[in-house]
Protein backbone atom coordinates (compact mmCIF):
# COMPACT_ATOMS: atom_id res chain seq x y z
CA UNK A 1 0.00 0.00 0.00
CA UNK A 2 1.48 3.10 -0.86
CA UNK A 3 0.51 7.25 0.27
CA UNK A 4 1.02 9.79 -1.21
CA UNK A 5 1.02 12.79 0.57
CA UNK A 6 0.19 16.23 -0.61
CA UNK A 7 1.31 19.42 0.27
CA UNK A 8 -0.27 22.27 1.79
CA UNK A 9 -0.15 24.88 -1.58
CA UNK A 10 -3.71 26.06 -2.34
CA UNK A 11 -5.60 24.21 0.51
CA UNK A 12 -7.13 25.92 3.16
CA UNK A 13 -5.35 24.71 6.78
CA UNK A 14 -8.52 22.98 9.00
CA UNK A 15 -8.70 23.76 12.34
CA UNK A 16 -10.27 20.99 14.67
CA UNK A 17 -11.98 21.64 18.04
CA UNK A 18 -10.43 20.25 20.94
CA UNK A 19 -13.11 17.77 20.90
CA UNK A 20 -13.10 16.81 17.31
CA UNK A 21 -9.30 16.10 18.15
CA UNK A 22 -10.29 13.74 20.75
CA UNK A 23 -12.94 12.19 18.63
CA UNK A 24 -9.85 11.51 15.75
CA UNK A 25 -7.77 10.29 18.40
CA UNK A 26 -10.19 7.86 19.57
CA UNK A 27 -10.82 6.43 16.06
CA UNK A 28 -7.20 6.54 15.47
CA UNK A 29 -7.06 4.11 18.73
CA UNK A 30 -10.00 2.27 17.68
CA UNK A 31 -9.16 1.43 14.10
CA UNK A 32 -5.58 1.24 14.57
CA UNK A 33 -4.40 2.63 11.26
CA UNK A 34 -3.32 6.60 11.49
CA UNK A 35 -3.25 6.83 7.79
CA UNK A 36 -6.38 5.94 6.90
CA UNK A 37 -7.63 8.38 9.28
CA UNK A 38 -5.05 11.28 8.45
CA UNK A 39 -6.79 10.66 5.15
CA UNK A 40 -9.88 10.54 6.12
CA UNK A 41 -10.05 14.24 7.68
CA UNK A 42 -7.43 15.21 5.33
CA UNK A 43 -4.29 15.98 8.18
CA UNK A 44 -0.91 14.88 8.10
CA UNK A 45 -0.04 11.36 9.75
CA UNK A 46 2.28 13.34 11.81
CA UNK A 47 -0.58 15.61 13.15
CA UNK A 48 -1.80 12.60 15.16
CA UNK A 49 0.87 11.86 16.40
CA UNK A 50 1.38 15.20 17.83
CA UNK A 51 -1.80 15.35 19.05
CA UNK A 52 -1.20 12.30 20.94
CA UNK A 53 1.91 13.45 22.38
CA UNK A 54 0.09 16.58 23.87
CA UNK A 55 -2.76 14.74 24.87
CA UNK A 56 -0.22 12.43 26.82
CA UNK A 57 1.26 15.45 28.13
CA UNK A 58 -1.52 17.35 29.44
CA UNK A 59 -2.75 14.25 31.29
CA UNK A 60 0.26 13.04 33.05
CA UNK A 61 0.21 16.76 34.20
CA UNK A 62 -3.57 17.12 34.79
CA UNK A 63 -2.94 13.40 37.32
CA UNK A 64 -0.33 14.93 39.00
CA UNK A 65 -2.62 17.27 40.31
CA UNK A 66 -0.59 19.99 40.08
CA UNK A 67 -1.79 23.44 39.45
CA UNK A 68 0.18 26.85 39.02
CA UNK A 69 0.00 28.86 41.86
CA UNK A 70 0.67 32.10 41.78
CA UNK A 71 4.05 32.54 43.85
CA UNK A 72 3.89 35.64 47.01
CA UNK A 73 7.19 36.11 46.11
CA UNK A 74 6.55 37.62 43.07
CA UNK A 75 3.67 39.52 43.49
CA UNK A 76 6.27 41.02 46.10
CA UNK A 77 9.12 41.39 44.03
CA UNK A 78 6.03 42.97 40.77
CA UNK A 79 4.69 45.78 44.10
CA UNK A 80 8.66 46.60 44.96
CA UNK A 81 9.33 46.82 41.37
CA UNK A 82 6.69 49.67 41.06
CA UNK A 83 7.48 51.95 44.31
CA UNK A 84 10.96 52.05 42.99
CA UNK A 85 9.99 52.97 39.53
CA UNK A 86 7.48 55.70 41.09
CA UNK A 87 10.64 56.43 43.00
CA UNK A 88 12.86 56.90 39.77
CA UNK A 89 9.95 58.73 38.50
CA UNK A 90 9.74 61.11 41.59
CA UNK A 91 13.04 61.89 41.79
CA UNK A 92 13.77 62.49 37.59
CA UNK A 93 11.29 65.01 38.25
CA UNK A 94 13.18 66.48 41.03
CA UNK A 95 16.04 66.58 39.07
CA UNK A 96 14.90 68.38 35.92
CA UNK A 97 12.93 71.22 38.85
CA UNK A 98 16.48 71.73 40.17
CA UNK A 99 18.32 72.07 36.80
CA UNK A 100 15.86 74.83 35.64
CA UNK A 101 16.18 76.78 38.54
CA UNK A 102 19.66 76.61 37.72
CA UNK A 103 19.24 77.45 34.56
CA UNK A 104 21.27 74.52 33.29
CA UNK A 105 18.79 73.37 30.71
Amino acid sequence: MSVQLTTLEGKQRKKFTARQRLEILREWDSTGNGVEVSLRYGIHPMTLYRWKKRLEQGAAEFLKGSRSKPNPRVKELERENQRLKDTVILLSQDLMLLKKKMNLV
